[in-house]
């Protein structure tokens, strides 16, 4: 198993850099801001933290390690983007509490924790590593 501190600071790093950069983006150039754009923006940093289990990894990593690691990112996405905005923004706090802004952050997370299995499979399969003949 790879260090498991080591790919959530890697996971952290691309989160808030992605969004720093595209908040920026989207300030400068006027790129669309939508839901699926963040969605796309937390998953896509899965394929770098995929490659990098592999290639940390001692053993070949089975369904658990994959899981364990699928859980990790997942509860960085959450508490990055839904717990410490509210946290310390009443309209963040506003959202939750209105039973259809409440539903719509958590199909966000699902939809979230759905693509970042792709992600995730994209990213593992395009090394080799320890068990794996690799591409």
């Amino acid at each position: 198993m790879p260090s498991l501190p080591l790919l959530a600071l890697r996971y952290i790093a691309w989160l808030i850099g992605l969004r720093i950069l595209f908040g920026l983006l989207v300030q400068t150039v006027g790129l669309p801001n939508s839901l699926a754009t963040g969605v796309i923006l937390a998953d896509a940093p899965l394929t770098d933290i995929g490659m990098q289990a592999v290639k940390r990894a001692s053993r070949a990593l089975v369904v658990a390690d994959w899981a364990v690691i699928w859980g990790l990112c997942l509860s960085i996405f959450v508490a990055v983007q839904v717990i410490l905005p509210a946290i310390f923004l009443a309209p963040m706090r506003a959202v939750l509490a209105d039973p259809a802004g409440l539903q719509r952050t958590l199909v966000i997370v699902a939809a979230t924790g759905g693509m970042m299995v792709v992600f995730l499979w994209i990213g593992q399969r395009s090394v080799r590593g320890p068990g794996r003949a690799g591409n």
